[in-house]
């Protein structure tokens, strides 16, 4: 059945969820897409939603790229460590479940209790593929998946951090590091200029999205306590640029390079 779930209540931060899983489903139709996600044209096909609005071959490249480091660094992290547990913060529809699921994996979704009707008709949850209604920064759900009995915890935070003050992403770090030791976290981050931008530029995101965190370098977070350490980032610019167009051409300016990137935390 197609275009029969019908999408209300979200907040203008929550409905980014909306905007992702369209640009991966049209990226995955490509013949030479940068990334294969057949369930999220699954997903998309079920949604009776005007998705057109999201329509922006740039965004979608973006975010396809996103996709695709954060796809390489978890697969390599599930074949070091077949049973680990993945907790994906802000998992708004995030599909990598189903690219990756290894068979013995457990992962864990946290996202608010408006996601969870959305989550659950079109995602499902079974015993190995959990959902958690919390915000992030309600550290209750560190709680639930403590529960769980984790040996070695991968977090994701994927569109989310930049959401926070720099203040609420500390907090979120340390908790993690904290409660979860010898963990990792994949995030990806934007910069300075970028965030700046958006607070000064409230409609280049529309519905009151506000980029509120931004970071030009990544090693400054070491210094946020002791434990935490820096191992890889990768800048989005680097990859695809014939895709990127005039942005690929960005990538050979060090200031706007460090604009959209990925990074992977250690905490020992």
């Amino acid at each position: 059945m197609e275009n029969h779930f019908k999408v209300n209540g979200l907040e203008p931060v929550s409905e980014t969820l909306l905007a992702t899983v369209y640009w991966r489903s049209l990226e995955s139709k490509k013949s030479q897409g940068i990334i294969k996600d057949p369930k999220s044209i699954e997903i998309v096909n079920q949604i009776n939603y005007d998705f057109s609005q999201y329509d922006c071959p740039l965004n979608q490249a973006l975010i396809a790229i996103r996709t695709e480091i954060i796809d390489e660094f978890v697969g390599n992290f599930i074949a070091q460590y077949p049973q680990t547990t993945v907790v994906n913060l802000g998992t708004g529809l995030c599909t990598r479940f189903f690219r990756l699921d290894n068979g013995s994996i457990n992962w864990n979704g946290i996202d608010l209790p408006i996601v969870k009707t959305i989550w659950h008709s079109l995602l499902g949850e079974t015993e190995r593929h959990r959902y958690f209604s919390y915000s992030a920064l309600d550290l209750d759900w560190m709680i639930k998946v403590k529960e769980t009995r984790p040996n070695r915890v991968l977090f994701i935070a994927e569109g989310l951090l930049m959401f926070f003050s720099e203040i609420e992403v500390r907090y979120l770090i340390q908790n993690i590091r904290d409660n979860f030791a010898n963990s990792e976290l994949i995030f990806d981050s934007l910069g300075m200029l970028l965030a700046q931008y958006s607070r000064h530029k409230l409609k280049v995101l529309g519905n009151g999205r506000l980029y509120r965190w931004g970071i030009d370098d990544l090693a400054e977070i070491e210094n946020w306590g002791t434990r935490i350490k820096l191992i890889n980032q990768w800048h989005y610019l680097d990859r695809h640029k014939t895709r990127l167009g005039w942005l690929g051409l960005l990538s050979y300016l060090p200031l706007l390079r460090k604009q959209v990137k990925i990074g992977h935390l250690r905490f020992s």
